[in-house]
């Protein structure tokens, strides 16, 4: 092989390696997240409630070992309410869709750090707007056709969900130089 194959074959070697690496961690993440309760999900249930709160004006106390409860609005926000998928969903598109941009180990370092806390910060605002629009579909007891009530909040979850994760991706695309590679 010649340098320029060599160093090109090693950068792919080393994507590979922290795109695994990263994989590694939403793995961990997962299996954390399988066996969690309301109180190890404080760190992302407790911002989300915060923003629910101001989002709503509905008030949320906590209820120890089931989650945040609105007994006003007759709703709760518990540990599968937590965004907890989304968010490992959220990080690995964007380090396994965006490494190929960095050439550096610094650069993919930065890369995974940045996805991790843009993950996080978006999953407690998509996850705060999710559960806001769900307490509105809620309280009005809206159905569509065969759709009750629960299969409208599934559905509008999953919009919520999808323009969060694109518009996500959109921007680490456009910050990281990738938009010059898509047809975004």
């Amino acid at each position: 092989m010649n340098g320029v194959m060599d160093r090109a074959w090693w950068e792919r070697v080393l994507n590979v390696a922290f795109i695994g690496f990263a994989l590694g961690l939403a793995w961990g993440l997962k299996d954390f997240y399988s066996h969690a309760r309301f109180e190890d999900l404080g760190w992302v249930l407790a911002p989300t409630r915060r923003l629910v709160e101001w989002l709503s004006g509905a008030s949320f106390a906590a209820e120890p070992g089931i989650g945040y409860l609105s007994r006003d609005h007759r709703f709760q926000i518990v540990p599968a309410c937590a965004g907890v998928n989304f968010m490992i969903v959220a990080f690995a598109s964007l380090t396994c869709g965006l490494m190929h941009t960095r050439t550096t180990m610094r650069g993919r370092l930065g890369l995974l750090i940045a996805s991790a806390i843009a993950a996080y910060g978006v999953t407690i605002v998509a996850n705060a707007a999710r559960i806001s629009a769900a307490m509105r579909l809620h309280a009005a007891g809206v159905t569509w056709g065969p759709l009750g009530t629960e299969h409208l909040l599934t559905a509008a979850g999953v919009v919520v969900y999808s323009l969060f994760l694109g518009g996500l991706f959109g921007i680490g695309a456009r910050m990281t130089g990738a938009g010059r590679d898509f047809a975004i």
